[in-house]
C-alpha cells in the first residue's frame, strides 16, 4: 500500500472513531431505544456518581401539555457531555420500555429526532459532538394519554470511554384534576335534579 493510500485509510478510520464516540451509531439505534446503551465497545456504562442532572419544568402533566426537560452538568462539576439520548417513559411496569409522547420545536442543527418504537420524535439525541454544559428540550404529552405517571430517562456521553446510562428525572404525575372536576360537577347536577323531582 502506498503512503498516500495508507494516510487516506487512516483518516477514514479516525473519522469513523470520532463518529462512534460522539453519537449513537445508526446500526444500534433500535437497541439504544430500549436500553439506551451507546455502541462503544469494549467499554461499559460507568458506575460512578454522574456529574449530571435530568430535571423538568413541571411536576405534573396533562394530555397535550408541554414540559421543558433540562440536561445539565452539576454546578460543582467542571465536566461536560458530548452526546446524549433522551426519552419519556411510563412508570407502569408493563410499559415494556416504550417511549411516551414526543419532542417538539427541535433545533435540527443541534439535535436529532429519533422515531423509537415507530413513535415520531419520541426520542432525541445530539446532532454534533460539541461539548455541552446544558441542553433544554420541549416534550409534549399525548393528547389521549393513559400512561399515568412518567419520568424522563437519559444517557449522557462524556467521551468514548465514559458514559452514564438511564439517568432518570423525578416522577412527573399525570394531572387528573380536570377530569375529577367534570365528574364532581356531573354528580352535583344529578343530585340536584333528583331533589327537584322529589319536591315537585
Amino acid at each position: 500500500m502506498s503512503p498516500s493510500a495508507f494516510l487516506s485509510l487512516f483518516a477514514v478510520l479516525c473519522m469513523c472513531g470520532v463518529q462512534q464516540c460522539l453519537c449513537f451509531p445508526n446500526g444500534s439505534v433500535a437497541y439504544s431505544c430500549a436500553h439506551m446503551i451507546p455502541g462503544h465497545p469494549p467499554y461499559k456504562p460507568s458506575n460512578s456518581n454522574p456529574p449530571f442532572t435530568v430535571s423538568t419544568s413541571r411536576a405534573t402533566y396533562r394530555p397535550g401539555g408541554v414540559i421543558t426537560v433540562t440536561l445539565e452538568v452539576n454546578n460543582s462539576s467542571s465536566s461536560y457531555f458530548e452526546g446524549f439520548l433522551l426519552q419519556a417513559r411510563s412508570k407502569d411496569e408493563n410499559a415494556l420500555l416504550w417511549p411516551v409522547g414526543k419532542f417538539t420545536n427541535i433545533n435540527t442543527t443541534m439535535f436529532t429526532a429519533l422515531h423509537c418504537k415507530d413513535i415520531k420524535n419520541s426520542t432525541v439525541s445530539q446532532a454534533t459532538g460539541a461539548k455541552k454544559k446544558k441542553v433544554e428540550l420541549t416534550w409534549e404529552a399525548p393528547s389521549n394519554s393513559n400512561h399515568g405517571d412518567i419520568y424522563f430517562s437519559a444517557t449522557l456521553v462524556q467521551d468514548y470511554r465514559t458514559f452514564w446510562v438511564q439517568l432518570n428525572s423525578s416522577s412527573v404525575r399525570r394531572d387528573t384534576s380536570s377530569a375529577t372536576g367534570v365528574i364532581s360537577s356531573s354528580v352535583f347536577l344529578f343530585i340536584s335534579l333528583l331533589i327537584l323531582i322529589a319536591f315537585s
